[in-house]
């Protein structure tokens, strides 16, 4: 697929597989360097050297090469792909906006690419925007497999991104997150979340695509159908992302501030922590590991715990045949263990999957079925439970 190199190196524009800047050339591009030495004039060795480059995350060399091959053949739909997808990179999205439109106007591309060039134009568009919007709102039903009750489910979610200086600056970011499941009165299964947070983004290497630093402010608020467990919490956190090599990169988050149960009206302290490893199968495709800890300090021994966790997420991206547009997949795994002061622990174990089927370039429909399975030494504390949902949902 002509396109196929341009959307794993576009990923690095979108901070989704970033890395950062490789100090030594590998052997195989030095190969390439010397062959394109003995002959300059040969565009299948120079679009080689300048993929290769990509691949080593050193856009600058890739960029003159590129620059180079379009000078002498401005009509190739492959070079000038590679060459936005490096501007991107560096976070020149003028110059990448540029070279966009120029692929928009060709008669070598067909409709779907067409659109997907619109696509990735509009994202540099609002990339290089001092302020922007983006965000998801969906809705539909849920139900419980255990008893066939049907309940009403809810999502939204907002970003705004504010970039004074451009886009290898510092970007602050506001995040709000509310999440909505009901089943009435009678049911102990729902809950009802708001979360908040906001912070700069600080790109450590001063790039698109280098590590990204976040401190950040976070407010949140649960009810979960459970008095005990009802809570509101504001603390400080900080997040890394630390890019590895183009089809890995690791994260990292750390969390901790004062919580307040209903139950106990007593504050308390909580800290929570993530550690992961994210692996790219292209642009299309990622597998997510990741460990994560909470310890929740409070004068209430019912309450006072220390939670761990690991999980895996997977996620894929593709359009069937019969489709006019993408649809996603993904699924995920996790197993937990809480251990309480007053001697109660839980061994507790889900799984998911879910379908994201989009009828439009922005509205789709999920479909997701997740199991959940909890072990307890206190009688009475055991639950098993399969959940439906199916919702409308539309990107903004």
């Amino acid at each position: 697929m002509i396109l196929s190199r341009f959307l794993v190196a576009a990923a690095l524009f979108s901070g989704l597989s970033a890395a950062p800047l490789i100090a030594e050339t590998s052997s195989e591009r030095q190969t390439l360097f010397q062959a394109m030495l003995r002959h300059p004039s040969d565009p299948d060795l120079m679009l080689q050297y300048a993929r290769q480059a990509v691949k080593e995350q050193d856009f600058e060399a890739a960029v003159a090469t590129l620059e180079r091959l379009i000078d002498r053949d401005p009509a190739s739909v492959e070079a000038r792909s590679e060459l936005a997808a490096a501007y991107f990179a560096l976070g020149a999205n003028e110059v990448a906006l540029y070279h966009l439109k120029i692929l928009q106007g060709s008669d070598a591309l067909t409709p779907d690419q067409q659109k997907l060039m619109a696509r990735y134009a509009n994202e540099a568009q609002d990339r290089n925007a001092k302020s922007s919007f983006s965000g998801f709102a969906q809705a539909g039903f849920a139900v419980l497999g255990d008893n066939g009750k049907v309940g009403a489910t809810a999502s939204l979610g907002l970003v705004h991104r504010y970039d004074p200086n451009g886009p290898s600056g510092t970007v602050f970011i506001t995040t709000l997150r509310a999440d909505y499941l009901d089943f009435g009165s009678s049911s102990t299964t729902g809950q009802r979340s708001v979360a908040f947070t906001y912070g700069p983004s600080l790109r450590l290497a001063g790039t698109q695509y280098g590590p990204v630093l976040r401190p950040y402010l976070a407010v949140r608020s649960t009810n979960d159908n459970k008095i005990a467990f009802d809570r509101d919490a504001i603390g400080f956190g900080v997040s890394l992302e630390a890019p590895l090599t183009q089809s890995w990169s690791t994260f990292a988050n750390l969390e901790g501030g004062k919580i307040r149960y209903d139950a106990s009206t007593v504050d308390g302290n909580y800290v929570d922590g993530q550690l992961g490893l994210i692996w790219f199968l292209g642009r299309d495709a990622s597998v997510r590991s990741s460990v994560i800890s909470q310890k929740v300090d409070i004068a209430d021994p019912l309450i006072e715990s220390d939670f761990r966790a690991a999980r895996v997420d997977i996620q894929k991206r593709l359009r069937p045949s019969f489709a006019s547009y993408d649809w996603k997949i993904s699924g995920f795994v996790q197993t937990e263990t809480e251990s309480f002061t007053s001697g109660r622990e839980d061994k507790v174990k889900r799984v998911g999957a879910a379908l994201q089927a989009y009828i439009s370039e922005t509205v789709y429909i999920n479909s997701e079925v997740q199991y959940y399975d909890r072990n307890s030494n206190v009688v009475g504390f055991e639950k098993s439970e399969p959940l439906f949902s199916i919702t409308v949902g539309m990107e903004f």
